[in-house]
């Protein structure tokens, strides 16, 4: 992830129940696939975050937590010259894309693709695909933005978006393993941010986060005993991209085997 700007005054998010205030979208079969898209547009679009339900099949997602169990066995191990990541306990890891992680409803969904060209416009790439995890005892991270252009001269917030995270969780994320508390709008707002959070969505298997790289928000500790693996990948306009940190000298951003890529449509082989 990118190097976070911690808030001044390090506000905390809310350790309480999900809050209703942000706008969560159903993709199950037999919803209006039009109006959700349109919805999820405009929320992500005004308040800097959205979420996804039902978008993936859960089934898909244990496949590709096994093939990363299976493939990469240290991903949960801290490394920093292959993984990146500014706080304790919490490490992007790169993976090798290829079987259910090269699934097109993983890697890039058609509702994600759509949202996409209407924020970014249709030249939107894949800058980033790994898995991002949080430790067992990671601790609240600082609020912060995960990005701005131009963070000296306070211009971010007039700006249209630049690129946006994709969060696919593993496991269920909630208040023992950890929820991305969100400060809605914030992406809009010159100075930071000060108060608590205002949502914070337990998401399970399935579900999809997504998050403007500009709006302030906060990844709670994992105060269970197990890894909160999530695929984490990153769209953006196409003259962006993430730049790791000096000592992560072997982090490969986006790596995808010849042959997953060539089975890929055209629409997707240009987005990588």
């Amino acid at each position: 992830m990118a190097e976070a700007m911690a808030a001044s005054s390090a506000p905390e998010a809310p350790d309480l129940a999900e809050t209703p205030a942000g706008v969560r979208v159903s993709f199950a079969e037999g919803a209006d696939h039009e109006a959700a898209l349109a919805t999820a547009t405009e929320a992500l679009r005004r308040d800097g975050a959205v979420v996804l339900d039902d978008l993936i099949d859960p089934a898909l997602l244990a496949a590709c937590k096994t093939h990363i169990e299976t493939h990469h066995p240290d991903y949960g191990v801290p490394d920093e010259a292959e993984k990146t990541g500014p706080y304790v306990g919490r490490h992007t890891a790169p993976v090798v894309v290829d079987g259910p992680l090269a699934d097109p409803a993983v890697l890039l969904s058609e509702a994600v693709e759509q949202i996409a060209k209407a924020l970014l416009g249709d030249l939107f790439m894949i800058d980033t695909y790994g898995v991002l995890v949080s430790m067992p005892g990671a601790p609240d991270q600082d609020a912060h933005p995960d990005a701005k252009l131009f963070p000296e001269a306070a211009l971010d917030h007039m700006l249209p978006a630049f690129a946006y995270a994709v969060s696919v969780p593993l496991v269920r994320m909630d208040e023992v393993s950890g929820r991305t508390a969100f400060w809605l709008g914030s992406h809009r707002q010159p100075n930071g941010v000060e108060g608590a959070a205002d949502f914070a969505p337990v998401l399970e298997p399935g579900s999809v986060a997504l998050w403007d790289f500009r709006v302030w928000h906060q990844g709670q500790g994992n105060r269970g005993e197990h890894l909160r693996p999530m695929i984490f990948s990153i769209l953006s306009r196409p003259w962006w991209t993430e730049v790791s940190p000096p000592k992560a000298t072997k982090f490969e951003r986006f790596s995808m085997t010849r042959t997953a890529r060539e089975a890929l449509k055209p629409r997707l082989q240009y987005r990588t």
